[in-house]
């Protein structure tokens, strides 16, 4: 059974305005700030919140003022929310307001099983390919260390009680937070297609000089940003490679691993929409496909047209 809603875990407004019809949060594109959109008859219309607030006399202090100000930080998790919707559990408790399918965890189960057992080798590998960590995970070989790995860890972590069942447990609830950065890893593998897509794209319009010299700007907007995405993966990768250490400083890892979670999927969502558009469309040339490429050039120009200090570059690991 779902639990009642209530204004701790769902966006339930008193004020009248926000019954009005077609009423949503979004983030605004053009005005980039956290605003409300509503129907005036056939057209939509939007205003910020602030005006909003001011406008219709609503108390930043009241119950739907303190709901206003988690919808201009839900908005970085999701892509719009109406009244009624829950509040993002990113807002509530930490965890992730988006699902992962199970074969992200299987990855992510498996990677730190790997890391286990070559840890008690004295050198840690790190596998990437899927289909190797299976083959590696179901060895029989491997589970037997798997079991010895969590007596050492659990001698050099001087746990107490159940000892080898905390270690598990911990690596379990690693391998669950985990998962959301494996999810993250295949949906920014999707950026790749743009990459390789603006590619064809410049040898299918090569005579066409304006739309030649469009994506060639697309090619040189768009590396930086993709460059920093895989950058901090590999940070994650880094910081996670060590499964001693990870166990070690356990909960400060898991709020690591939650930030970096948060931060990747507030970057990858602004693509989303632009990745789409590639993966519905051929890549020939034609009026479909010039679409997409003008809409991905207004995005690029929009977002990245000047440098950006990314925060996650300087991000401390865990102490």
């Amino acid at each position: 059974m779902q639990p009642t809603p209530n204004r701790s875990t769902h966006f339930l407004f008193e004020h009248k305005v926000f019954t009005v019809e077609g009423c949503r949060f979004v983030w605004s594109r053009s005005a980039e700030e956290a605003v409300m959109r509503f129907l005036l008859g056939k057209v939509e219309a939007e205003v910020a919140l602030d005006k909003l607030c001011n406008e219709f006399k609503i108390d930043p202090k009241s119950f739907d003022g303190q709901l206003i100000d988690m919808v201009a930080k839900g908005l970085k998790y999701v892509r719009e929310i109406r009244p009624g919707d829950t509040i993002p559990n990113e807002l509530i408790d930490g965890t992730a307001s988006w699902r992962v399918d199970d074969r992200h965890y299987a990855i992510a189960k498996g990677r730190l099983t790997v890391q286990m057992v070559t840890w008690l080798t004295g050198g840690e590998t790190v596998i990437s390919s899927p289909e190797q960590l299976e083959q590696v995970v179901e060895d029989p070989t491997t589970k037997t260390r798997v079991r010895e790995a969590f007596q050492m860890i659990a001698n050099r972590l001087a746990l107490t009680g159940n000892a080898e069942q905390q270690v598990e447990d911990r690596i379990d609830a690693l391998a669950k937070e985990l998962s959301y950065i494996e999810a993250l890893r295949e949906r920014a593998s999707r950026l790749h297609k743009i990459r390789d897509g603006l590619e064809l794209a410049h040898r299918l319009y090569k005579i066409e000089r304006t739309l030649r010299e469009e994506i060639v700007r697309m090619q040189t907007l768009s590396l930086p940003p993709i460059t920093d995405i895989e950058q901090r993966f590999a940070q994650v990768d880094a910081q996670t490679g060590e499964v001693l250490s990870m166990l070690t400083l356990f909960d400060k890892n898991i709020t690591y691993i939650r930030e970096m979670r948060d931060d990747l999927h507030q970057t990858l969502l602004p693509w989303d929409e632009v990745m789409e558009d590639w993966e519905a469309v051929a890549i020939e040339k034609g009026a479909p496909f010039e679409a997409v490429l003008k809409k991905t050039y207004q995005f690029l120009a929009r977002s990245y047209s000047q440098a950006k200090h990314w925060r996650l570059a300087s991000r401390a690991p865990p102490r």
